[in-house]
């Protein structure tokens, strides 16, 4: 935009015009330019720009803008456009002049007004205002590139030839796929339609669909394959022909090219829209194209020698020779000079799921989609550069991104590529806005301003953001805000498209699903066909975000990011379904009922379950605690994405009977003065609606977890994540006070589900290294069934070392704990009704739960016999060359690791570790006696006494020269660094025999083989944290 002009007709000395003087000026400059004017009887819509360019010229408080600069002014403030159409014909400018948006141009006015120089039209709450501001991000030039880039490739090789230039864009709602096209037909010339069923009353969404040419392309009844070609490139035809007309009758005068003539386009089709429905122009444009195409099949039908057979393959073959011809017009039309080795035109089809819906007669009418039939037309036109774009919300992947052998075969003669599915459109672009906003206002970047919806509309998918503006613009009761539809405020808008609210029985499954999804991460298992079609719909219809789609289509990649504001909807939803039986019921049946369904991933049972329970624990504690709600603030605040203190969240957690050992405990070492758990967290809160997965260790750390602790989620740790599952961030202090990586300690957690407590070290170091900070870890045993103590605190004991101890202890500081078991008289967050939920979550199923014939003796024994996995007895009957192998010495192993066959599934490396013979149990009897203790090599430790409170302390060992690691452990002691912390497992617990131990190992290892998953895992391969043995010499590989 230019600054104001040293020609500037206005000048101070005539800075005190009557409005009189003002109208003359300006008509005295429309007269000298009348011939440059469509028409003198009314505004044409091409010479608002140079009306508003006049009108800045002449008027003393604006700076004079040129052309280009009011038709981007022009575009992002419709609301101008009527109001320059009455001055027009009145030749009277007051109310131009006057308007908020014109005197927001004005340098002085406008600071005055606390206005931006430039605002859009946002003011009245509308839908359209949404799409009319400031486009952020790059995906619009990203999509841009990308359609360029395979233009290129198959310009330009020989080896990737595409099946048509049509690419989908497929994401979930509200993540901006129309806004993205839309700012694409700013820069590129772009035909727009928008396919949108008839929504039901009271339902409205944006932008408004094109009605008349839905009804147009779906009507097809008895219609065949052929004729449905037929009538889709006539179609395609009469939209290049009428578009060619449209440009020579508006805008060959004015020899606009490019972008100039893209944005000039766009705006005649936008002119006049609502949030309701599309404006006149646009309305006309698609008249006149059907109107031209019924009259292109008609006159083809004519010419036919046999009406009865039309179209024969020769017929189709002249009506695609006319299509071509067509299509070269309107591009010699908008790019006379274009390479074609780039993307000179977009047709997109916004909401176009409804043409892959499967035809109800399949023998004798017509076997293809509508979809289909109009990619066929759309093959012909693959040699030029005009790309078609189908947009959707709401489609499955199996139809709208169909796999290459569902596409007609004989597709491979025309071309073999189809170009793989758009899925990169933009996320927390407002983010350094909200944060922007909060240092302007002088707010600091606190617990207590992060939990509002103005904060938390700032992060995750645009569409919070847009929606929160709006519902914030209609408070202002201005006049223009009242004559908008009123819209929901933001939480319970959220709520709505998260739940699809009315839905049937099924839709309520899925929507549990997604809420609880949203809160504790889940992965599909995509190797079954129901998973995948599960997963689909939780991107379809309940916000679930697609990361990527392969080019083999076969599956997709999706996940719930950080969104707080969905967090909080998911929370509410999950506390008032099932009857309001609250989350504490109702989330456990949830995730038991969606793995017994098969639906989800297998390889994390114990994480999820252990995320899952602390995630309760917070919404409890939240009931327990006084919302934190600013009573001066207006916005509708959350009720469950707020900070609650941690000695309330401890209660929340675990049984009234263990609160007196948990908030009583002292750190490991015991030697910061005895100072209890309750003493040192007394002003500590947490603040986590939600789970988000960390990408890296890095996240785990203090620096990183303001972050998480502003986002309000918990972290889950990355695959093989050394030491720690998961983390809990807490803020030290007042929660008006700033957040700083001073005063951000964590809650770190194990989740084990193993038979056997053994000793497990916790690195405090890895998220919290500042050693004065105080520190909590918590191991859960979920699979312990018995024990003296189902909680107990963790002290170690170390001689004076003086002389060879150097640096604070590490464990100075650390309050460490293990919770066995899974029920209610461990976690004050298991009600004793849902304990069976909570072990069908954590139950190990396999090989043997799936043949369906286990019960009958003789058939799983033949199974056993395809050696699946090994044993350690038939091995030795093997080697011993038994004559026979008894199926009832046979281990009963679980091979649920084994990929079924089809599947893409790797094994892991996490191979089954078993007790090979006699002779091999006594050698690793003797080298577990040998192994050194679970203090390391550390001389801060060496002698320590490590006990768990109330059971008998373990003896100290020596250390051996050759070290192995282990988090398969009760819980140890940190040391000064992390080498240090790689400590060898007990052979045994302290309250066990060996020969208890390994019937235990055993069992153990059936599980093992129970971490292989599939591609859906986190990670390809990934390996269990559930699947390592007691025992194991393996530590976790730390990345």
């Amino acid at each position: 935009m230019s600054s104001p002009s040293s020609s500037h007709q206005a000048t101070a000395a005539n800075a005190e015009l009557t409005m009189e003087e003002l109208d003359s000026l300006i008509c005295d400059a429309i007269t000298k330019r009348q011939s440059d004017f469509v028409t003198m009887d009314n505004l044409h819509l091409v010479d608002q720009h140079m009306l508003l360019e006049m009108v800045l010229a002449v008027y003393p408080f604006t700076p004079a803008l040129d052309r280009k600069a009011c038709i981007v002014f022009l575009d992002m403030n419709d609301a101008l456009r009527p109001i320059l159409e009455k001055s027009f014909i009145t030749r009277s400018f007051k109310e131009l002049v006057e308007h908020p948006l014109i005197r927001a141009l004005n340098p002085t006015d406008y600071k005055k007004q606390g206005v931006s120089q430039l605002p859009s039209s946002d003011s009245n709450g509308s839908f359209v205002s949404t799409f009319e501001t400031d486009y952020r991000g790059d995906s619009a030039q990203t999509f841009i590139n990308v359609t360029n880039h395979y233009a290129h490739e198959s310009a330009s090789s020989a080896d990737v030839k595409p099946y048509n230039k049509a690419i989908s864009v497929i994401q979930s709602s509200g993540m901006g796929k129309s806004r993205m096209v839309d700012e694409v037909g700013d820069s590129v010339f772009t035909i727009p339609a928008n396919l949108r069923e008839k929504l039901a009353e009271g339902l409205q969404a944006y932008p408004p669909a094109d009605e008349e040419l839905r009804e147009y392309l779906e009507d097809n009844f008895g219609k065949g394959d052929n004729q449905i070609q037929a009538k889709y490139a006539a179609f395609i035809m009469a939209v290049c022909d009428t578009t060619k007309a449209k440009l020579e009758s508006l805008f060959k005068a004015q020899d606009l090219k490019g972008s100039e003539l893209a944005k000039a386009w766009a705006g005649h089709l936008k002119y006049g829209q609502s949030d309701d429905e599309v404006g006149e122009n646009r309305r006309q444009f698609y008249r006149d194209v059907i109107a031209l195409a019924n009259k292109h099949i008609s006159e083809f039908s004519n010419a036919s020698v046999d009406h009865s057979t039309f179209p024969n393959k020769d017929e189709l073959k002249n009506i695609f020779s006319e299509l071509l011809a067509s299509a070269r017009q309107i591009l010699k039309c908008i790019a006379p000079e274009h390479s074609g080795t780039t993307t000179a035109c977009y047709f997109y089809f916004d909401e176009a799921h409804n043409l892959t819906v499967p035809p109800k007669v399949i023998e004798g009418v017509r076997s293809w989609t509508l979809y289909h039939n109009l990619g066929k037309v759309l093959a012909e036109l693959s040699t030029l550069p005009i790309f078609f774009v189908f947009l959707s919300t709401n489609s499955h992947l199996q139809k709208f991104a169909p796999v290459a052998r569902d596409y007609p075969s004989y597709r491979a003669s025309d071309g073999s590529f189809l170009i793989p599915p758009f899925t990169e459109l933009p996320f927390n672009i407002f983010v350094p806005e909200m944060y922007k906003t909060l240092e302007t206002s002088n707010k600091a970047r606190s617990l207590a301003n992060a939990c509002t919806t103005e904060v938390m509309s700032g992060m995750g998918r645009p569409l919070w953001f847009a929606h929160y503006q709006r519902w914030n613009a209609q408070q202002r009761n201005s006049t223009e805000s009242l004559k908008a539809q009123k819209v929901d405020d933001i939480i319970t808008f959220a709520n709505e498209k998260l739940t699809l609210q009315g839905g049937t029985k099924d839709h309520v499954a899925e929507s549990e699903l997604a809420a609880l999804s949203i809160r504790v991460g889940i992965t599909f298992d995509s190797r079954t066909p129901a998973s995948r079609k599960a997963e689909a719909r939780q991107v379809e219809s309940h916000m679930r975000i697609v990361y990527a789609i392969p080019e083999h289509r076969e599956y997709m990649r999706t996940g719930c990011s950080s969104e707080p504001i969905l967090a909080e909807a998911a929370s509410r939803f999950l506390n008032r379904t099932n009857n309001k039986a609250g989350i504490a019921v109702s989330a456990p049946r949830i995730l038991a009922e969606n793995i017994q369904k098969g639906f989800l991933a297998k390889g994390e049972r114990g994480e999820l379950c252990g995320r899952l329970l602390v995630t309760v624990a917070h919404d409890i504690a939240i009931g327990e605690y006084p919302d934190v709600v600013n009573p001066l603030l207006k916005d509708p605040q959350p009720r469950f994405h707020q900070p609650v203190p941690v000695l309330t969240f401890l209660r929340a957690l675990f049984a009234s009977c263990h609160h007196n050992i948990v908030l009583g405990a002292t750190s490991m070492t015991g030697e910061n003065d005895g100072l209890k758990l309750e003493t040192a967290f007394e002003k500590a809160f947490v603040c986590f609606s939600h789970f988000a997965l960390a990408q890296d260790s890095k996240m785990l750390e203090a620096e990183c977890l303001q972050t998480a602790l502003f986002r309000g989620m918990a972290m889950q740790a990355k695959d093989n994540q050394y030491s720690i599952d998961a983390v809990i961030p807490i803020h030290m202090g007042p929660i008006t006070n700033p957040i700083t990586a001073e005063t951000t300690s964590a809650i770190n957690l194990q989740f084990k589900n193993r038979k056997v407590s053994q000793h497990c070290s916790v690195d405090r170091m890895i998220t919290v290294p500042n050693l004065e900070q105080p520190v909590i870890s918590i191991i859960f045993e979920f699979g312990v069934k018995s024990s003296k103590s189902l909680v107990a605190s963790c002290q170690v004991t170390r001689p004076n070392l003086h002389d060879t101890h150097s640096g604070p202890d590490p464990d100075h500081n650390h309050y460490v704990f293990v919770a066995r078991g899974c029920t209610s008289r461990t976690y004050e967050a298991i009600p004793e009704e849902v304990e069976k939920c909570y072990k069908a979550i954590l139950a190990a199923d396999g090989l043997k739960d799936d043949f369906p014939r286990a019960n009958i003796p003789e058939s799983w024994a033949l199974v056993q016999e395809l050696r699946p996995s090994y044993g350690g007895t038939s091995a030795m009957d093997e080697w011993k060359n038994s004559k026979a192998i008894k199926s009832s010495n046979w281990l009963t192993l679980d091979t649920k690791g084994v990929a079924p066959s089809g599947s893409s599934a790797k094994a892991t490396s996490n191979q089954p570790r078993l007790i090979r013979s006699h002779g091999v149990k006594q050698d690793l009897e003797k080298l577990a006696s040998d192994q050194s203790s679970i203090l390391g090599s550390s001389q801060s430790h060496k002698g320590s006494r490590f006990t768990l409170k109330d059971e008998t302390p373990i003896p100290a060992r020596q250390n051996s020269k050759s070290q192995s690691s282990s988090n398969n452990a009760l819980p140890g002691p940190s040391t000064k660094t992390r080498q240090q912390l790689r400590s060898p497992p007990a052979s045994a617990t302290h309250n066990e025999s060996r020969s208890e131990m390994k019937e235990n190992e055993l069992e153990d290892e059936e599980n093992g083989l129970k971490g292989k998953t599939t591609k859906t895992s986190r990670g390809n391969g990934r390996k269990s944290r559930d699947s390592v043995g007691e025992g194991s010499p393996k530590k976790k590989t730390r990345r």
